[in-house]
């Protein structure tokens, strides 16, 4: 033991310190990247907030009234879609394809619906404020359930066990909409006919239709709410380091995927965090990654086209049929309402949690794997450099670091809630 020639240890005193180098071996983190590794645990992102404008999002008959109406293909003009014919339970509420597919191909990748609770804007260009409002929109979409607010207004009213949650919930349903005569599709979306049929109907009655759709909105909203993200192995890795359990954590994520987690927190090397953080592993807000589509057929302005959207939306949060005091909505009355060109091909920012069960990704799912998209993030090609329209900084990662930063991604899948 040449090493320890010139160093005065007892047998004994030598046996204690390597049982006590084997038993400690650190969890290697600075106290600010503690704080930051903190910070993305799911055991910090506390209970879902409660949206202003639907004062049923925590009734439970309301959550199971929506998840009736999510599953069922009847809410569709064919029959034959329902909500989770794209939003899929077991894809974690994705379909799976590079672009959704309702009555027809759409035009954007379709994003999963958990965790959405927490999120203050909806679809990729945020043109919905709440989930309620979210929830109608595919409904009458006619690339999606080509469906109409009269038409599921009337299903609500004839379906036996429909009324029942609705009478509970809401109060009488407005009997005068199933009378002999009223039209089946009617609305103020769509094609001419639908118009027509819309405004044939006293404005009376338009304002019942609405509320009925509304109402039937907030229940799915309530549903919707209850779909959450489950608990990672990176989680399980944070738990044993708050608990001094730094063998067994080593355990959970290997030296790779812990590799992977530096580089994702460090912001001076990939700038992550700027965009990817808290719990959920998204700040809710939208941004130019440089992957907008400005010509051809595939033509998507994101968030530019998306502002004006929401604020014209007459189910927003401050319109009629929102349930909100007047103190509230606060992320509507505080918006800039002035579109700049940074807007354009800007979008919102995905959570993270379950990333490897939700491809493809992007907002037109153009890339089928994480690789592919930190490659993405990797090409200057996609910078400001290049870009002018881009966010993002260069950054020069080699292929080992782009393989950890992988491998830390894949360890954000968590059980099913």
């Amino acid at each position: 033991m040449r090493g320890l020639s010139r160093v005065a240890f007892s047998v004994p005193a030598l046996s204690v310190l390597l049982v006590c180098l084997a038993c400690s071996p650190g969890h290697g983190w600075s106290e600010q990247e503690l704080q930051i590794i903190r910070s993305l645990s799911i055991a910090s992102l506390g209970d879902p907030p409660v949206p202003d404008s639907n004062r049923f999002a925590k009734n439970p008959q309301a959550v199971e009234f929506g998840k009736a109406l999510f599953h069922d293909p009847g809410l569709s003009a064919s029959g034959k879609i329902s909500c989770a014919s794209c939003h899929q339970p077991e894809k974690l509420f994705t379909d799976g394809l590079v672009r959704g597919q309702g009555e027809a191909e759409l035009q954007r990748n379709t994003p999963t619906v958990a965790g959405l609770a927490w999120h203050t804007w909806f679809y990729w260009d945020g043109r919905k404020d709440s989930l309620w409002a979210q929830s109608l929109a595919p409904i009458e979409a006619p690339a999606e359930m080509n469906s109409s607010r009269m038409y599921v207004a009337r299903l609500v009213g004839q379906s036996p066990s429909y009324r029942a949650f609705y009478e509970n919930l809401f109060g009488s349903y407005p009997g005068i909409l199933l009378q002999p005569g009223k039209l089946d599709h009617a609305s103020p979306i769509g094609d001419a006919k639908r118009q027509n049929n819309w405004y044939r109907i006293p404005a009376g009655q338009r304002q019942l239709v609405n509320r009925v759709f509304t109402n039937a909105g907030k229940a799915l909203g309530a549903y919707v709410r209850t779909l959450e993200h489950g608990a990672s192995n990176f989680d399980n890795y944070v738990e044993q380091l708050e608990r001094g359990n730094y063998r067994k954590a080593n355990k959970i994520l290997d030296a790779r995927s812990r590799q992977g987690l530096k580089l994702f927190i460090d912001d001076k090397k990939t700038q992550c965090l700027r965009c990817h953080n808290g719990p959920l592993f998204t700040n809710f807000e939208f941004h130019n990654i440089g992957s907008g589509n400005f010509d051809g057929d595939s033509l998507d302005f994101g968030r530019l086209l998306g502002l004006p959207s929401v604020l014209q939306d007459e189910f927003n949060c401050l319109g009629p049929y929102s349930d909100a005091p007047s103190t509230g909505c606060i992320h509507l009355k505080f918006i800039n309402r002035q579109p700049d060109e940074s807007l354009q091909g800007a979008y919102k920012t995905p959570a993270l949690r379950d990333v490897a069960k939700t491809a493809p990704y992007l907002h037109d799912g153009r890339y089928t794997s994480l690789k592919d998209v930190l490659q993405h993030y990797n090409d200057i090609a996609n910078t400001k450099k290049i870009n002018a329209m881009s966010e993002l900084n260069p950054i020069d990662l080699s292929d080992d670091e782009l393989l950890a930063l992988e491998s830390f991604l894949l360890n954000l899948t968590g059980s099913q809630k």
